[in-house]
Formats: C-alpha cells, sequence, structure tokens
C-alpha cells in the first residue's frame, strides 16, 4: 500500500491514531514527516454498484427508492408497518449483491411477491396484479385482483332484496 501524501506539502505521512468513526469508517489521524502538521483521513468501503437487466436486455442501476415506492404502494391501506416493507427491500438487496451484483427485473419482481406473501396477502395481490396479470387470475390479463367467477349473477339473497326473485 503506497503512502497518503500530507494535503499541505505533498510529503509521506504516518500514522498517529485510528479509531472507528460512527458511520463504521476507519478515522486515522496523521502526521506529516516533514511539515508536522496534522490531518485527518477517513476510509470506508466502496460498495459495488447493482443492476437490473430489464426484459429488453437494458441494464438499469438498482434503485432503492423505487422499489420501497412500489412496495409501499401495494401495501397502501393493509396492516403493513414501514418498517416491515424496509425489511423486505433489505433482503432484495442483500440477494441482489450475492447474485453478483445484477438480477432480472423479473427476479426481482418475485421475490418482492415471496416477500409480500409472508407479510399480507392483500399487499400481495395488489403487487402480482401489476406485477404479472397471469398471477392475479385474471383471464384477460388486465390485472385485476379479484378472482374470476363463472356466474356473474347476484345470490339469490341479494337478488330477493332487490324484489327479482321470481
Amino acid at each position: 500500500m503506497g503512502f497518503v501524501h500530507c494535503p499541505h506539502c505533498d510529503s509521506a505521512s504516518h500514522v498517529v491514531e485510528t479509531r472507528r468513526a460512527a458511520d463504521g469508517a476507519v478515522r486515522r489521524r496523521r502526521e506529516c514527516a516533514s511539515c508536522g502538521r496534522r490531518f485527518t483521513t477517513y476510509e470506508r468501503y466502496e460498495l459495488a454498484r447493482l443492476f437490473v437487466r430489464k426484459r429488453d436486455g437494458e441494464r438499469q442501476p438498482f434503485d432503492r427508492a423505487k422499489l420501497r415506492d412500489a412496495l409501499l404502494r401495494a401495501a397502501h391501506k393493509r396492516p403493513v408497518p414501514a418498517d416491515q416493507i424496509e425489511r423486505l427491500v433489505d433482503r432484495i438487496e442483500r440477494e441482489l449483491r450475492d447474485a453478483g451484483g445484477e438480477l432480472s427485473s423479473r427476479r426481482i419482481g418475485e421475490l418482492c411477491l415471496i416477500g409480500l406473501r409472508e407479510l399480507d396477502a392483500g399487499a400481495y395481490l395488489q403487487f402480482a396484479g401489476v406485477f404479472d396479470p397471469a398471477i392475479s387470475g385474471s383471464p384477460d390479463r388486465s390485472g385485476s385482483v379479484r378472482p374470476a367467477s363463472k356466474d356473474a349473477e347476484l345470490p339469490a339473497k341479494a337478488a330477493s332484496k332487490r324484489g327479482t326473485d321470481g
């Protein structure tokens, strides 16, 4: 590893003190061997960029906020706390990193469905209807999350209230 040069005179420096910073970085106090001035450096891990492979083959940077917003929209007016959605996003991001930093949008959608199914059936169906109409059971693939019924007639009890029974 090379030397860290002094920002004042551009000479080599040496480490005087090392501590862990609050954000997890390594904080080092250094002293210039030439001019004697002290300065601080921080060392942080640089995480690899994450990408989503779209259906058309285009690579797009992974947008954590976009994923969280989509999941929150699916869970809107459902009994799903925001912190559980945040943990689901963390899990999906970890899966993305474990996969080498790139996953297909289809796989990310599947991971969302798996997580939402564990959290709330209504949120799962809402996301499924938008993500994949085939999952929602809609024969016309319109994205409706309501189950298709063979008989669209009103039940006998409802028909009698309207005064239309026989």
